[in-house]
Order: structure tokens, then C-alpha cells, then sequence
């Protein structure tokens, strides 16, 4: 008897992390839908995954294009945005916590194994490193406080409904193909530039987890029946300097002048920022198998 491919919906998937998601599951077999703002280019597109164009902030978009039953949903979209205007907390709130609440109501409940909430460290807040899942949320931008409302939610539909959730609440995930907005790519083009480029002074402390060991958690907090209704950290567990990053791409690269002390830090940045582990190693068996020196050096062959 031929086994039934467990149907996937993978929301955000043309994005960073969303795209190397949705070629690790196309290549389990599964089958793959990609659901997005904007459709890739014909270059950009993997092969058998299914493509559509949705507003997710849209109830009439999620509900026209994404009603078919899923075993699996993965919550990729919406932007990461820092600024606390008014006139952006809206746009925020309406991408990160309103959408979800679209999702839940439409996509069918009969078929489904597990809806995967991506969440940020930023939700953390100014909390004491290294960050554990048990400690209280203190969310300081209004990306971080939609993450964190769409957490509070998520748990409360779970212990009212037994809607089956998780959520892998992810720290700094870097590698190939990854914006040309975001700190790693930012060093290693300023360094391929062979120029002097300005930096801060590189004294924040973060946790940099490599693409593939994400994706790798992800997957595990989708199959495992261990991970329903929990949260869990998705990171190396490995307190860095910035400054040892910027350091180590310069040295990799062989080129470029790293300018320290020229950049403002982010107003209201937690300056140590890394996760407590032990939960996802003892519920999940699961660790980063990737250091960092090979992470770097791979990401900046892929950029080159």
C-alpha cells in the first residue's frame, strides 16, 4: 500500500528561513504548499512545491486560497520591524497576531497534526540571560509584544480546545541566502567591499544558530507529539560577542576594515541575548550540530 505524503503549508516560505524549510520537506516527500506575499521568480522556485499569492492579514485571501486540510502549518510571515511608531504598530500587530487568528479560524482542524508558530527572543525582552521558556515574557518593540500576544493566544485556544500549537521561539538563525538587511550578510559584503565599513562596538552578546540546525528543530517540533502546546528555544545555547562575529568574518574573508564604535546600539536592546537550552535537548533530543567557524565560512562561500 503506497504511503499518503503528509501535506505541508508552509506560510512565508519565498523568505530566509521559510525557503530552506520548504526544500527540507519537499525532499522528506512531502507535500509542499508555499503560501506568500509575493510569488519567486522562476529561478527561485522548488521543484513540485505548490506556490500561492495570500494576504494573510486578509480574512478573504486566507479563506479563498488556504481552506484545503494540512497535516502540517509553519508560521513564517511577516516581517521583522523594530520601530515602535504608531504608525507602524498596526501594520505589526495585523501581520503577526491578527493573521494567525485568520489562520486558525479557516485552515480545516480534521487532518491536522501540528501548527508551528515561529517566535522571536525579542520576546524575552530586557529578562536576564541565558533566557529558559519558563520566564515571564516582557516584549519592548511592538513586533515583539505581536509575538508575544500571538503566544498568550495559541495557549489559551490549546487548553480550552487542545488546538494542537507549538511554538519554536528562535534566536539568531544566520546562513546562505539569507537578507542583505541583516548583521551577518551586512559584515561579510563589507568586508568583500575591501572597505572600511562602520560597525557598533560589538560588546552585545548573542546566540548565532546555523540555518540547517533551525530547520532540523522545526522539523522535529512538527512530528513530535512531545512538543504539542510547548515552547521551545531554538538556538545554540553559545553566549558570543558581536565583536568575535565581525572579527572572524574579517579574518575568514581576508579583506575589509571592521570601523568599532561607529554605530549606535538599538534604543532598549537587551545587550545579552541567549537562550537556556536544556528543554528542547531533554524533550526533543535535540542540539546544533554546527559551529560556528564552519557556519561563517560556509555562508560567506555562498555569498561570494
Amino acid at each position: 500500500m503506497e504511503k499518503i505524503k503528509k501535506k505541508i503549508l508552509i506560510l512565508g516560505g519565498t523568505g530566509f528561513i521559510g525557503s530552506h524549510l520548504l526544500k527540507k520537506c519537499s525532499n522528506l516527500g512531502w507535500d509542499v504548499t508555499c503560501a506568500s506575499l509575493s510569488l519567486p521568480t522562476k529561478n527561485k522556485r522548488v521543484k513540485k512545491v505548490k506556490y500561492c499569492k495570500v494576504d494573510l492579514t486578509n480574512y478573504y485571501s486566507v479563506k479563498k486560497k488556504l481552506r484545503t486540510p494540512f497535516n502540517y502549518v509553519v508560521n513564517l510571515a511577516g516581517y521583522i520591524n523594530h520601530s515602535n511608531s504608531k504608525k507602524d504598530y498596526k501594520k505589526i500587530m495585523k501581520e503577526h497576531f491578527y493573521s494567525v487568528k485568520n489562520l486558525i479560524k479557516i485552515i480545516p482542524r480534521g487532518n491536522l497534526e501540528r501548527f508551528v508558530q515561529i517566535g522571536s527572543s525579542d520576546e524575552y525582552g530586557l529578562e536576564k540571560a541565558p533566557q529558559s521558556e519558563k520566564i515571564r515574557l516582557s516584549p519592548r518593540s511592538s513586533y515583539s509584544l505581536a509575538k508575544a500576544r500571538t503566544a498568550k493566544f495559541l495557549k489559551k485556544i490549546y487548553q480550552k480546545e487542545k488546538y494542537p500549537y507549538a511554538i519554536a521561539r528562535l534566536f539568531l538563525t544566520y546562513g546562505p541566502g539569507q537578507g542583505k538587511n541583516r548583521f551577518i550578510p551586512q559584515i561579510i559584503y563589507g568586508c568583500l567591499r575591501d572597505k572600511k565599513f562602520p560597525t557598533t562596538s560589538g560588546k552585545q552578546i548573542r546566540d548565532f544558530c546555523y540555518i540547517d540546525d533551525t530547520v532540523s528543530a522545526i522539523i522535529l517540533i512538527l512530528t513530535r507529539k512531545k512538543a504539542i502546546g510547548e515552547v521551545f528555544n531554538v538556538a545554540t545555547g553559545i553566549p558570543v560577542k558581536i565583536k568575535k562575529i565581525i572579527n572572524l568574518i574579517n579574518k575568514i574573508v581576508g579583506k575589509g576594515e571592521p570601523d568599532f564604535n561607529k554605530r549606535k546600539l538599538r534604543t532598549g536592546e537587551n545587550e545579552i541575548l541567549y537562550a537556556d537550552v536544556k528543554k528542547i535537548k531533554k524533550k526533543l533530543n535535540w542540539k546544533a550540530k554546527t559551529n560556528l567557524f564552519k557556519g561563517i565560512k560556509k555562508t560567506i562561500n555562498s555569498y561570494k
